[in-house]
């Protein structure tokens, strides 16, 4: 597939919040940064907004009141690397990359996922912002047959709330892909609940002969369906950035039997072409696009 270098480069990310990370990533990219290294960049400082209350640091904790994060990053060459249910490290994303670099694993989990970032001179620290627990006590009182100890005892209903993950694809000058994906999951899940964000096919997908796909939403019925493995592959047969994702969303469509789930889809084909859609409009998904044509926030389109 040409590239068109009037195109390039383009950096695309999940909602509004990713305007300000991707802003970051685009200026590494002109500073000469790889793709991976300006998505690592870009979601690094998501995950240090605390303003985000799906993100890193600020992130709504589990239904036992700890924040626990999922991330995983990918380049053009199939390298890969993820983290789930980490605790205690802000910033997930650049752990997901020393599982990817330093070791010959894909993904790493729990405490032992923090023993790894602890022993690779990341620091430990609390993630709970003040906001945070605010909301996590407000709730605690309104579903307090859903508050789970520490340590859960037995299986029971996650307290559900918002999965707004932030998913970043990047494509440089000479046509070089890579992204990142990093969220701190379902508000109030069941401990030890882990979504699509780390895991790589779902939440993530980069091939650098087609394209790359990010999800955000109810990561279960993306993981269900291969997402972001299933939009790259449209891609690879041809069909453009919407095409794909509207074929995967229409997949889950048919599998659920209705459209009643919040699902939405960035992807970037490897030529620059970049478009973003949703399950439904009152997920009312919005995404952030950057081309050397402008910055901004686009609406996404709706299944039809």
């Amino acid at each position: 597939m040409p590239q068109n270098p009037a195109r390039l480069p383009v950096v695309i990310a999940t909602w509004p919040f990713g305007l300000p990370a991707s802003e970051v990533a685009w200026k590494a990219l002109e500073n000469g940064a790889t793709p991976l290294d300006a998505v690592v960049a870009g979601v690094s400082h998501c995950e240090d907004d605390s303003s985000v209350d799906s993100v890193g640091y600020g992130g709504l904790p589990d239904a036992s009141g700890e924040v626990t994060l999922d991330a995983c990053v990918m380049d053009a060459d199939g390298r890969c690397g993820g983290v789930a249910c980490l605790r205690r490290i802000r910033h997930a994303a650049q752990v997901a990359r020393a599982v990817m670099d330093r070791t010959p694993h894909v993904l790493l989990a729990g405490e032992a996922a923090t023993a790894f970032a602890v022993s690779q001179g990341f620091q430990e620290s609390n993630l709970l912002s003040p906001e945070a627990a605010a909301k996590y006590q407000a709730w605690r009182k309104e579903n307090p047959n859903l508050a789970r100890p520490r340590v859960p005892g037995g299986a029971g209903a996650s307290g559900g709330g918002g999965h707004d993950t932030i998913g970043m694809l990047a494509l440089d000058r000479n046509g070089r892909l890579a992204g990142a994906c990093t969220t701190s999951g379902r508000s109030y899940k069941l401990p030890g609940r882990v979504g699509d964000s780390p895991i790589i096919g779902a939440g993530l997908y980069v091939d650098g002969e087609a394209g790359a796909a990010a999800a955000t939403g109810v990561g279960e019925e993306v993981i269900k369906v291969a997402g972001s493995f299933a939009v790259v592959e449209h891609m690879r047969s041809g069909a453009s950035p919407q095409e794909a994702i509207d074929r995967v969303l229409a997949r889950i469509v048919k599998r659920r039997g209705n459209r009643d789930t919040d699902v939405s889809f960035v992807a970037l084909r490897k030529d620059g072409a970049a478009a973003g859609g949703s399950l439904r409009a009152q997920t009312n998904f919005k995404f952030a696009l950057l081309t050397p044509a402008g910055h901004g926030v686009v609406d996404s389109p709706v299944l039809k």
